[in-house]
Parts: C-alpha cells; sequence; structure tokens
C-alpha cells in the first residue's frame, strides 16, 4: 500500500512539473511566470473623460482650432478648406478662425465638412460670421446626396460677429454636405468661426477625453512563452475582467506566429495588462491580419482581412493622377471554445465588402459589428447588429439603413459617420451612458475619440485624445482595455 501511494505521490509531482512547462497550473490556469519578460512595439496610456464643454457637435474642430497651420486642416477625408482661406487675425473664440477672402466675382466655398444623418430626423447647422460689408452674400446650409440643395442668407452681414442658424428637415439623405459659402467679389472678406451641426433640440451629453498619456511603451508577458515583439495588437475586454487578444506576427526566440492568441490576469489599473498566456499555434492558417475580436456565449471570434496588394489604374483612371490604395479579397471570421484551436466560420465577406475592417460592440441582447472597406481612403463607417444567439448566422444580421434596422444584404447598410476610421475600438460607459470609439485619424495625424447616445448615433465629430508620441512611433489600431466613469485605458500598436 505504502508502495502504491509513493508511485501516486511521484505521478502528480510529474504531473504539476509537466504543467509548468506548458505554462499552467492548477484548475486549467495559465501559470504566472516569476521572471516576466516584455512584448515591444505597444504603447499603454490611459485618459480621463470629462464633459464636453461645448456640448455635442457633430462636426469636427468647428471652431478651427486644431489645424488651420496644418496641410491636413485643408483634408478631403473630413473637410474641405480651399487654398484660399486662412487663419483670422482677431479671432470670435479660442485662438484662431477661419478668414476667406474672395476676390473673384461668383461664387466660392469657404469651409465645406461631410455628415451622416439619420432619415426623417431635423438637424440645425449653426455658426458665426462676419464679412466686408453689409448685405455680403453669405449662404450656409446641407448639400444632399438626393439633390437637396439648401441655402440660406443674411441681408444684415457686416464686420460685426452675429450668431446665423439653419433648420433642416432631412427626408432620405444618410450624407450630406454641411457648408458655408458665398456669392463674392473683389477685395471683399469673409470670417466664420464656431460651426456646429446638432439634431435639432438635441440635449445630447457629450464627453472628451484629456490628460492621454503614455503609462507604458511596452506589454508585461508573464506567460511561459516568450514574445519577443509583434506588429500588431487586437483585443477585447471579457466579463471576468480580463483582457484576450490576438498578437499579429508575433516573434518568439525561435519562430513568428502569424495571429497568436492570448489572454490577461484580471485587469488591474494599477499594473496594466499583464498577459499569463500565449498560444504558440496561429489562429489562422495563412497571413490574416486581425481587426476586431469578441467572446458570444462562451466562444472566442476573431474577425480578419486579407491584404491584396495596392490598386492599379484601372481603363477610367488617369494615371498620372490616380492614387492607389491597398485591397483585399476579403474577411472572415475564426472561432475557438477554448482559445487553443480555432476554426474558419461561416462569416465572412467578399472584396468589395463594407465590413473588411471591423469592431465589435456587445450592447444587450446584441452584438454591434462596426465595419469599414478596404483601403486608408474609404470614408464612410456602417454598422450591422445580430441578437448574441445567432451571431454565427450571417442571414440573421440586420443593417442600419438610416432610419431602421433592415434584415437583408450589407447593400442596405448607409454610412453611420464620415471619414476614414483605420483600425477602431467601440466600447459603452455604462457610467457616462454613452458609446465611445477611437481610431486613428486620417485628417489629424492623431488618435481620435467619438461618442454617441445610441450604438448608431448620431456620432460626435472628432476630438483629438492623444498625438503621437514622437515622428518616429506613429500610433495605429488603438484597442480599449477598459472604461468606467472617468477613466479609460487603452493600446495602440506602433507603424512601421
Amino acid at each position: 500500500m505504502k508502495k502504491n501511494l509513493l508511485l501516486i505521490a511521484a505521478a502528480l509531482v510529474a504531473f504539476a512539473a509537466c504543467d509548468k512547462e506548458n505554462g499552467q497550473n492548477g484548475g486549467g490556469k495559465p501559470a504566472v511566470n516569476p521572471d516576466p519578460t516584455s512584448i515591444t512595439s505597444f504603447y499603454v496610456a490611459k485618459a480621463d473623460i470629462t464633459v464636453d464643454p461645448e456640448g455635442f457637435n457633430m462636426i469636427t474642430d468647428g471652431g478651427f482650432e486644431n489645424f488651420i497651420s496644418d496641410e491636413n486642416w485643408k483634408s478631403k477625408s473630413l473637410t474641405y478648406i480651399p487654398e484660399y482661406v486662412s487663419e483670422a487675425e482677431t479671432p470670435l473664440t479660442g485662438e484662431r478662425s477661419l478668414h476667406a477672402d474672395c476676390n473673384i466675382d461668383g461664387w466660392r466655398d469657404f469651409a465645406v465638412q461631410s455628415v451622416c444623418l439619420k432619415k426623417n430626423q431635423s438637424y440645425t447647422l449653426s455658426l458665426w460670421y462676419q464679412g466686408a460689408w453689409k448685405g455680403l452674400n453669405v449662404y450656409m446650409g446641407f448639400r444632399g446626396a438626393a439633390g437637396h440643395d439648401v441655402n440660406t442668407n443674411d441681408a444684415e452681414a457686416n464686420d460685426v460677429w452675429k450668431e446665423y442658424s439653419y433648420t433642416y428637415a432631412n427626408v432620405d439623405d444618410t450624407k450630406v454636405d454641411a457648408f458655408v459659402g458665398g456669392w463674392c467679389w473683389y477685395d471683399l472678406w469673409v470670417e466664420v468661426d464656431d460651426i456646429k451641426v446638432i439634431p435639432t433640440g438635441s440635449m445630447n451629453d457629450s464627453f472628451m477625453p484629456t490628460g492621454a498619456a503614455v503609462t507604458s511603451r511596452d506589454i508585461t508577458n508573464a506567460s511561459y512563452n516568450e514574445v519577443l515583439s509583434a506588429e500588431k495588437i487586437v483585443a477585447w475586454l471579457e466579463t471576468d475582467g480580463t483582457v484576450s487578444g490576438v498578437l499579429h506576427n508575433a516573434v518568439t526566440s525561435d519562430s513568428e506566429i502569424k495571429n497568436a492568441f492570448f489572454s490577461t490576469t484580471a485587469y488591474d489599473k494599477a499594473k496594466g495588462p499583464e498577459i499569463v498566456s500565449v498560444e504558440t499555434g496561429s489562429v489562422t492558417a495563412s497571413d490574416l491580419i486581425p481587426t476586431a475580436g469578441t467572446t458570444v456565449n462562451g466562444t472566442k471570434y476573431i474577425h480578419c482581412y486579407e491584404y491584396a496588394g495596392m490598386s492599379e489604374p484601372g481603363e477610367e483612371d488617369d494615371p498620372e493622377t490616380f492614387v492607389p490604395d491597398w485591397t483585399s479579397t476579403g474577411s472572415k471570421v475564426y472561432a475557438s471554445a477554448d482559445g487553443k484551436t480555432w476554426e474558419e466560420t461561416s462569416l465572412s465577406w467578399p472584396a468589395d465588402s463594407r465590413f473588411i475592417k471591423a469592431a465589435y460592440l456587445q450592447a444587450g441582447d446584441y452584438v454591434y459589428m462596426y465595419g469599414s472597406p478596404a483601403g486608408d481612403s474609404a470614408r464612410l463607417t456602417y454598422l450591422a447588429r445580430v441578437k448574441a444567439s445567432e451571431f454565427g448566422n450571417l442571414p440573421s444580421y440586420e443593417y442600419w439603413a438610416g432610419e431602421e434596422w433592415a434584415p437583408g444584404d450589407e447593400s442596405l447598410a448607409a454610412g453611420i459617420m464620415y471619414g476614414p476610421t483605420d483600425c477602431m475600438s467601440v466600447v459603452y460607459n455604462p457610467e457616462r451612458y454613452t458609446y465611445m470609439m477611437i481610431y486613428r485619424s486620417a485628417t489629424t495625424g492623431c488618435l481620435v475619440y467619438r461618442d454617441a447616445g445610441l450604438p448608431e448615433g448620431e456620432w460626435s465629430g472628432e476630438k483629438i485624445l492623444m498625438s503621437d508620441p514622437d515622428s518616429e512611433t506613429p500610433l495605429f489600431a488603438p484597442q480599449v482595455l477598459s472604461v468606467s466613469g472617468n477613466d479609460m485605458t487603452f493600446v495602440a500598436s506602433v507603424k512601421k
């Protein structure tokens, strides 16, 4: 009997040693490496969330405070500002206002910005302007995709700042251009400031991030599988307070894993994310690029797309003016019950899909999927939703069509915001009752933030979250790790 007990004890010791070699401890939980390493190429940052003193505004930088001296400020990725527009010498508020020299006999746009609307919803555009002479023909309004072109003019404009507003009863447009312009003459000028677009009568709360600062330039890896670096991170919060995610092109001491699944301990605000498990088998068989992940009813899902190279000019394109952009053969979703073994699901989208890049959000009974087409120049973001119980069944997906959720295919989807959203992350802040989205902006060249009262919006304009730490480390694909009340922590990858 004693001999049998000794054999059993020896077997248990051997099993425990084997478990530790595989990075596991009792109960199947990953063992924590007492000598943790770091995974480079990632920046962890924290930001405070405060009430926006300017209130809700669908226009980005309506006060012209951030980009007036920057060519990006004149980019058509969000706002069109002609070359004859400059900074006003005496602003209405803040440090800057827009100054437009007319110097022409005819019409001139002074500023145009695209926004996405809901059908059968009224919107109010307001602004302040002054002009060189009384009776200057300044117009403001909305140019709609369905042919609407609504203008308003006040004949009392002169060289005193005055506020103007116009309310537009939208019917069927889902994207319009909010504009200010006018019929001009030589040696005349117009100055504009504090442009705002809101749903008419809206008292929406709006928030903005402040004081965003890097807390770490790497991620602690306390797993027994050493990872030296990775090109991109995709991460999501689990209901138990841990974080799951994927490291794209993770480099170990002796191999490279295309997409390595990882998990962390329960998230500690003071310590930040601490990885305790990294799988050595790739989530995907090929070099797919992850964009989003979520866990639904105990199953983990990862959305990926396949890069297909840069576009070439077609017969209708002028080779001298054609701007190439990256393309994709399509996107697909992989699933796993334990993070170790992954299988390709039936969820897939073709090359021309509006959901090549994605972000997941779970709210109530639904999983929401925010999407954008392939290419850095894609201007619109779209939204689908599905009951959590039907997540793996693509025919059950519904699409936000501008006024209601429509079953069918993605061609029904209307844009919910305008401007390239790169690789985004969307979360809900229950203490603030607001939805939050962060991504890298093609207009600002910074990580930016938008908020909304509903998953479909209306969404605010871009607010700067954080600039790049330096010119050598441009950040992209920010992923929210935790959000509650006034605090938000996120991790961003570094473009190489």
